[in-house]
């Protein structure tokens, strides 16, 4: 498999557990002598690794809402880590990432991302939130890295950031949040 993959990839690539969070078990791997690592690193948190191109860019989080009248895509946060690198330390570390909400991205490539954010949300068939993380290359092209459907609600989070950007409060939001899903299964 490694050969494989060594042979038919170009690096840099992100090696990751296909279910975790936090970034937990990510690896950017640079050069195919410590891809074994990274893969044992992704097993850790999950039985299948998920190997993909890396992309330079700007990280974004677009949260998705549906309160009853369809999805709607929050104002993207932008993630910039004081390291370089968003990992787990930097993700659950106060003062360890600069967040910027809405992100500074030119308005029609956060357009662009907005789409793609509620595209991906109904692609997948999610419901009432979702988050979307992407990167956004330096042609201003957006890039899906994956959806979260348990996103953090914590004072590090990016949901509660872009509520808040939104100008709604987050309690209001929250209970319009449960509302609406008990409103689909008909409660």
């Amino acid at each position: 498999v490694l050969r494989h993959v060594t042979s038919s990839l170009a690096f840099p690539v992100v090696v990751k557990p296909a279910r975790s969070g936090s970034a937990q078990g990510v690896t950017i791997v640079h050069d195919p002598e410590h891809l074994s690592r990274a893969m044992i690193d992704a097993y850790v948190y999950c039985d299948v690794a998920i190997i993909e191109k890396f992309v330079e860019g700007v990280e974004l989080a677009i949260s998705v809402i549906n309160e009853g009248a369809g999805p709607l895509a929050l104002p993207a946060v932008e993630i910039e880590p004081t390291t370089g690198e968003f990992g787990y330390e930097e993700r659950i570390t106060a003062g360890e990432t600069n967040y910027y909400v809405p992100a500074r991205i030119d308005a029609a490539v956060a357009d662009k991302a907005a789409k793609m954010a509620i595209s991906a949300h109904e692609e997948l068939g999610l419901r009432h939130l979702s988050r979307i993380d992407m990167i956004v290359d330096e042609s201003g092209t957006p890039w899906f890295l994956e959806a979260n459907v348990q996103p953090g609600l914590t004072d590090t989070s990016l949901m509660p950031q872009a509520i808040l950007a939104l100008g709604n409060s987050l309690g209001e939001t929250y209970y319009s949040l449960v509302e609406a899903a008990m409103r689909s299964k008909g409660l």
